[in-house]
């Protein structure tokens, strides 16, 4: 214990800054017949006062160790690419009545009514002085008189609903809690609707206690009472429900954890319902209805996905579009087309394909002169359909395509104040990993940028739980392609990108390749005279925040800075807290199981930091209301590094206050929050990567 304690402050004391104090215990625990040290395990309590207190110190040393760096050009930057108006697809639809809207100033988006005076219905601004409240999900009601709304608070995933009165804008006092991972599904005859309900833990257990008993309830609006319609049938089961016909027949997803496998249920009435796809093979996503049956896009017996139909019948499966090279990753229903979005995987965009309802394929197409990320299709009449299209340095715009004459019009585009997607250059191509496969990467610089062998490199990647990273844009990057830096977005094994088998090929037994693609695209563009490993700050985020902790250990001092945020650092314990339990798909569970254990553990950011050996400058950043990839995993892997850190670089802890899993990229946060946390990042990663 003295040996180690000496250790800490030599090395707290050979920079210019010094480490706050944590304390270490004498705690370990024997599993598999491996006594495993975990001397920070008492931050598994992350809520507690000492832990809280160690956080802000924490926040205290990064913040004023960036005093003189480019934190202040950064957050000015930032500030003017968030001013940008904007507008919801819906607004552009004249079947829609209801729109989001951000004139640019708000730190949430209004949700609005249209009008010759457009009216604000819901204004997320006003919920609380520093905007942590957040709008999350909106559900009219069939016949139009309510809205139904569920809030966010602080970043949990924990959800509150609510009830307005859309004739009077008045809220009706009905507040539903202990929600979680939830749609709002009405009623056909507006007087309720029903959700995601988990039991309530106790106040100081809320945001870690293992989610387990999902149900899905009925909220009477009359009486307010809340009634159990479907589940307490399998503890990890979590369910969506829909509605399906005339009869609003039920049909009900039926989810293990966050495994890619699933089932459907249908039936008239809770009490008969049966499965209708194969029970956990595969992963079926249910898409449309029509009178003959459900359509379905699935991996079963096609790891590129297929569109396949279980008629009402016999629930016999057959095929509407068969699988193709491209993985496919949407179909929309609009008027009387399947519009199917396959991977393009020469640069991750979008491959439009029409299909009429019954899988033939129509000799329609949009203009060649569209490339990107395309979504969101929607009717706007008998031969008019809407979509939305951005790429990495194109801002979303909205298209109007006639289908019939083959027109195309520009309808709206977001305008990113100091951006002018113009200047900007978007590479896509291949590079060899380290066993020989080819992975996509995809690279992005203004062009008035030089790239050689010093530009500063932001590296990108996510890699698992069959997730896909397409092409889309987001104002956290202006400034860092603004001052000279080069975007890149590797799209490693552990994704989606080419179906289920790149899936395979990145989870459990294969998860080091993961790993061995992320370092491989570094060395890649090395190679290629784009940057050079110390002018690289690798990131990720949840499953990507343990793939740059581990990359970092696995490379030490390789990289130029290491930015893993909300990750999975303790590969072992992820199982005790909130959703952990379901990760097993690609994680599997190395306390239940003893070959996981084994493999999990070699892999592990906190338990493979070794004591003297020099690491990349780190910066780790978490929320601390996270109650998804809970904070003490941030926190327990900082504490290890900066007391095994065997040179001067600096290891570093933001923990983004009021904030939870978004804080990883700031979609549940008002935009000054996600301004701070981005630049406090890429300041962080700049000031290292440029000394």
């Amino acid at each position: 214990m003295r040996y180690l304690l000496i250790v800490f402050l030599l090395t707290s004391c050979s920079a210019d800054f010094e480490y706050p104090a944590t304390k270490k215990e004498r705690t370990n625990y024997n599993l598999h017949g491996t006594t495993v040290m975990d001397p920070y395990f008492y931050m598994e309590d992350f809520e507690s006062p000492y832990a809280v207190q160690w956080s802000d110190q924490q926040n205290a040393l990064i913040k004023n160790y960036l005093q003189d760096s480019e934190i202040t050009n950064i957050q000015s930057i930032l500030t003017e690419a968030y001013s940008s108006e904007y507008y919801s697809l819906s607004f552009f639809n004249p079947d829609s009545d209801y729109y989001f809207y951000n004139s640019g100033a708000e730190q949430h988006h209004l949700y609005m009514k249209k009008g010759e005076d457009a009216a604000v219905i819901l204004d997320p601004n006003t919920w609380a002085e520093d905007q942590t409240l957040n709008l999350d999900k909106v559900s009219i009601s069939p016949n139009k008189k309510y809205l139904a709304y569920s809030i966010s608070n602080g970043g949990v995933d924990w959800r509150t609903i609510k009830l307005m009165d859309l004739e009077t804008n008045q809220n009706l006092g009905l507040e539903i809690t202990e929600v979680k991972f939830s749609d709002i599904t009405w009623k056909a005859d507006s007087s309720g609707f029903y959700f995601n309900k988990y039991p309530k833990p106790l106040p100081e257990n809320r945001l870690s206690q293992q989610s387990y008993d999902a149900a899905i309830y009925f909220a009477d609006i009359e009486t307010g009472e809340e009634k159990l319609f479907y589940g307490e049938i399998n503890p990890e089961q979590n369910y969506t429900v829909s509605f399906i016909g005339d009869d609003k027949d039920i049909l009900i997803n039926v989810i293990t954890g966050s495994e890619d496998e699933n089932f459907y249920l249908y039936g008239n009435s809770p009490q008969v319902l049966e499965p209708i796809t194969p029970i956990n093979q595969a992963n079926f996503s249910y898409v449309h209805a029509d009178n003959e049956g459900l359509f379905f896009i699935t991996n079963f017996e096609a790891d590129n996905y297929r569109l396949v139909k279980i008629l009402f019948a016999d629930y016999q499966l057959i095929e509407i579009i068969p699988e193709k090279d491209f993985a496919l990753k949407g179909v929309s229903f609009v008027n009387d087309y399947a519009i199917a979005d396959y991977i393009n995987h020469s640069d991750m965009r979008s491959a439009i394909v029409f299909f009429n309802t019954s899988g033939e394929e129509l000799d329609i197409s949009l203009p060649d002169t569209l490339s990107g990320t395309i979504s969101g299709f929607q009717s706007a009449g008998e031969n008019t359909i809407l979509f939305s299209l951005n790429t990495y340095t194109q801002p979303t715009q909205y298209y109007s395509y006639d289908v019939t004459e083959a027109s195309l019009d520009l309808i709206w585009e977001e305008i990113i104040p100091g951006f002018n997607p113009k200047d900007y250059v978007e590479v896509s191509t291949n590079y060899k990993s380290k066993d020989g496969t080819m992975v996509p990467i995809t690279y992005s610089y203004k062009s008035s940028t030089d790239i050689n062998k010093d530009t500063p490199i932001f590296l990108y990647a996510y890699g698992g739980y069959n997730i896909s990273i397409r092409p889309s844009f987001t104002p956290k990057y202006a400034a860092w392609l603004e001052l000279g830096g080069v975007l890149a977005v590797a799209n490693i094994r552990g994704g989606g990108e080419f179906g289920k088998a790149w899936h395979n090929a990145g989870k459990l037994s294969t998860k080091q390749n993961v790993f061995d693609d992320f370092l491989y695209a570094s060395k890649f563009l090395e190679e290629n005279s784009i940057g050079n490993r110390k002018s690289t700050a690798i990131s990720g985020r949840s499953n990507g925040g343990l793939l740059v902790g581990t990359t970092l250990v696995q490379n030490p001092n390789y990289f130029g800075a290491a930015l893993p945020a909300v990750g999975v650092m303790d590969m072992i314990r992820f199982t005790e807290f909130t959703e952990g339990w379901g990760w097993r798909g690609d994680y599997g569970s190395p306390i239940l199981n003893q070959a996981d254990f084994q493999r999990n553990i070699k892999i592990s950011p906190y338990h493979q930091t070794k004591i003297d050996v020099c690491y990349s400058p780190t910066l780790t950043t978490t929320g601390r209301r996270d109650d998804r990839v809970v904070p003490s995993h941030s926190y327990k892997f900082t504490a290890r590094l900066q007391e095994y850190q065997g040179c001067t670089n600096p290891v570093m802890l933001y923990d983004a206050t009021r904030a939870g899993h978004g804080s990883g990229n700031g979609v549940a946060m008002p935009k000054w929050k996600r301004i701070e946390l981005f630049s406090i990042e890429q300041s962080f990663a700049l000031k290292n990567i440029k000394q």
